[in-house]
């Protein structure tokens, strides 16, 4: 009693209010166009994981679940078999985020498919639940993970984690909560809880080992048991996101305002705000791939003999992420450290004209010419207004001529001011899971996913993701 006596007193808090927004909101009030993003946020998650699955990168969690035995509940994609949604969630968040591929956040930086996606098609296949009950769990997790990740929306890497994993793992409490029907208090306690199983260190960056595969999804299968300890009879406590030890001021030594987040009309979901990549690496280097691509084309780079520097003017948070140890990003040894180096990728576009899953193949890391090229390109950081909302950069190349070539991008590929779009989406799935399954189990799964409508029956998906078995 004195629990219910006390929350009863007190102000209600940052995560009882959200609860209060969104775990009851009715599912008939989702707009079609807010369906539809989840629709396409679904296909290139899938699509991502599968390709990852098909180069062997992210399939740690899939043996995992294979292995582990217990109720044959969802199916691990690429795998073929079904697992207890705890496994389930975790191999496909793993291998969703594999390959850096997946979808962000650009106002929140975070990769929020990753989590959202496997941990409502998990419960969803395991309880059976209807495609409303799905896709309105999926959308409104969105609405979580973005209200959190605009309030911190870089502070939480400037300390060392990834906001993915450790801001994720609350939308993923929630869609358990929304999707299991639990009541408020049992909602409250598993955010509380949750906040207890938040991480995500980033100090992968020290040596291109590959933990960070793991941060989705632990984050989503780290929900679902949030959820049932909750349903158990465990306790957390309501001021889990804004309190003297919560999240914000434990991981990002922030002190946030809710109200900023807290008001919503229903006119406007951040599923649709969710930007596809083109390119599988760090969102940071996108801009300046973009700019490499795009001299490229005007044959700038028709002789790379006469290249004297390649400069990239970025925002300031870039720099440790992409830029620094120089030394370490120019020799870059691993995918890994490929994918976090703007010297290499940019260098990779330089001699390619693109960057895709095959530029960060064991041959191309080592290419003593990627290397020679990637030990020209040098940064300054300074201010641009478009950054967070979208991520831009400016590329300069000085030639042994004396000539100098500029590309501008203030708006990244797939961020709202220039996005991919639906066909965009639709080709990157396409040229995803060719590496991985059959053309016909493709197809299947692209006509599943767009079938994965209100009112329509589920099993369409959970068959043809069953089918889409990765190559051998």
């Amino acid at each position: 009693m004195s629990e219910i006596k006390t929350a009863a007193t007190r102000e209600a808090s940052f995560s009882e209010r959200l609860l209060a927004l969104f775990l009851d909101y009715p599912a008939e009030r989702i707009p079609q166009s807010a369906v539809r993003a989840v629709q396409l946020c679904m296909k290139d998650t899938i699509g991502v994981a599968l390709a990852g699955g098909a180069f062997g990168v992210g399939t740690s969690g899939l043996r995992v679940a294979a292995e582990a035995g217990g109720p044959a509940e969802s199916t691990v994609w690429g795998g073929g078999f079904s697992a207890s949604r705890v496994d389930a969630a975790l191999a496909n968040g793993m291998l969703a985020h594999a390959l850096d591929f997946d979808d962000t956040h650009p106002a929140a930086i975070m990769h929020s498919s990753t989590v959202n996606i496997p941990v409502a098609l998990a419960i969803g296949e395991a309880i059976k639940a209807p495609a409303s009950e799905i896709l309105s769990a999926a959308i409104l997790g969105y609405e979580v993970s973005a209200r959190l990740g605009r309030l911190g929306a870089g502070p939480f890497q400037d300390h060392g984690f990834q906001s993915t994993a450790v801001l994720g793992v609350f939308a993923s409490t929630f869609i358990a909560a929304r999707l299991l029907k639990v009541n408020a208090s049992v909602a409250r306690n598993a955010m509380g809880i949750a906040g207890s199983m938040a991480s995500g260190l980033m100090e992968y960056l020290s040596d291109g080992t590959d933990v960070k595969q793991m941060h989705p999804g632990w984050a989503a299968q780290a929900g679902i048991r949030a959820v049932q300890l909750a349903r158990a009879g465990l306790s957390g406590p309501a001021t889990v996101l804004e309190g003297r030890f919560g999240v914000f001021k434990a991981y990002a030594r922030l002190d946030i305002d809710p109200e900023a987040v807290l008001s919503f009309d229903g006119s406007r979901f951040e599923v649709e705000e969710m930007a596809p990549k083109p390119y599988p690496a760090c969102l940071c280097v996108h801009p300046m791939v973009q700019g490499t691509i795009n001299l490229r084309a005007r044959g700038v780079f028709d002789r790379l003999d006469m290249v004297e520097d390649i400069h990239c003017e970025v925002p300031q948070w870039y720099v440790d992420l992409v830029f620094e140890p120089s030394v370490q990003k120019v020799a870059a040894r691993n995918a890994y450290e490929g994918r976090f180096s703007a010297q290499f990728c940019v260098a990779r576009a330089a001699l390619d004209g693109k960057l895709g899953v095959k530029s960060f193949l064991p041959e191309n890391i080592t290419d003593p010419e990627v290397a020679r090229i990637a030990g020209k390109v040098s940064y300054r950081a300074r201010p641009f207004a478009e950054f967070p909302e979208t991520f831009p950069a400016l590329v300069r190349v000085r030639l042994t001529d004396g000539s100098v070539h500029e590309a501008s991008v203030p708006h990244n590929l797939g961020s709202a001011k220039l996005p991919m779009g639906e066909a965009g989406v639709n080709a990157k799935f396409r040229d995803n899971v060719i590496f991985a399954i059959s053309e016909s189990s493709a197809d299947r799964l692209d006509a599943a996913i767009k079938n994965m409508q209100p009112g329509k029956p589920t099993d369409g998906l959970w068959s043809a993701l069953k089918e889409a078995k990765l190559r051998r």
